[in-house]
C-alpha cells in the first residue's frame, strides 16, 4: 500500500465531525453541514440518521493492510477497535466538549463487516 492510499483509509475511518443541530455527524466525504442536513433529513429522526450515516467499517481498511487472512475473533480486533475509538473520542471531546457520546462497536460474521458508529446526544 502506498502513502496516498493510507491516507485516504485513515481520512475515511478518522472523519471531520460536523454539529447538525446538536447532533454530531462525521463529513467523511467533504460535502460539509449543509449537504449533511439535507442528508439527514432524509431520516425520522436525527437519532436514526446517526445510525446509518455515522458507520464507519473498517474490514476493508484491514485487508488492505495485511490481506484478508484475519478473522473477526482475533484477539488484536480489540486493540485495532480502540485506536479508532480513542481517535474519535478525542476529536470529539476537543471540538464538543458539551457533547454525550457512545461509539458503538459493530461486528457481522455472516458478511465478515467490522466497523464502529457514533451516536450522539444533542448537545
Amino acid at each position: 500500500m502506498d502513502l496516498y492510499k493510507l491516507a485516504y483509509w485513515l481520512e475515511d475511518a478518522v472523519p471531520k465531525i460536523e454539529n447538525l443541530d446538536g447532533y454530531l455527524f462525521f463529513d467523511r466525504f467533504g460535502v460539509g453541514a449543509a449537504e449533511l442536513r439535507a442528508k439527514a433529513m432524509g431520516y425520522k429522526s436525527m437519532v436514526e440518521a446517526q445510525s446509518w450515516m455515522n458507520i464507519v467499517l473498517l474490514d476493508e481498511f484491514i485487508s488492505e493492510i495485511i490481506g484478508d487472512e484475519w478473522e473477526l475473533d482475533d484477539p488484536s480486533v480489540d486493540k485495532f477497535l480502540s485506536v479508532f475509538e480513542r481517535a474519535w473520542s478525542y476529536q470529539v471531546r476537543a471540538l464538543f466538549p458539551a457533547a454525550e457520546f457512545v461509539i458503538e462497536r459493530l461486528t457481522d460474521s455472516e458478511y465478515g463487516d467490522l466497523g464502529l458508529r457514533l451516536f450522539s446526544k444533542s448537545i
